[in-house]
């Protein structure tokens, strides 16, 4: 199956309507791409996660030497390193 674009979900909340969409990148050879936005705003992206990778790594020096085991999920991506 070809597509652009879908909606894969979309949701009411207090804050305003958040959806999960795929959509194709042809600039990036087909690639698939996974977002989450919060009204018309983009919160999370599996193009761009350097933010996420880094919000997560502040978080876990936090807890670093705890003995907790701690497992960090998201949309995917790649980390070099």
């Amino acid at each position: 199956m070809t597509f652009e674009f879908e909606e894969l979900d979309c949701q009411k909340t207090p804050l305003g309507e958040i959806s999960l969409r795929r959509r194709a990148e042809p600039r990036l050879e087909g690639e698939i791409l996974y977002e989450v936005k919060l009204g018309d705003e983009f919160l999370i992206s599996s193009l761009f996660t350097n933010a996420e990778i880094q919000l997560a790594r502040l978080g876990l020096v936090a807890l670093k030497d705890t003995g907790l085991d701690i497992v960090v999920g998201g949309l995917g991506g790649k980390e070099d390193g």
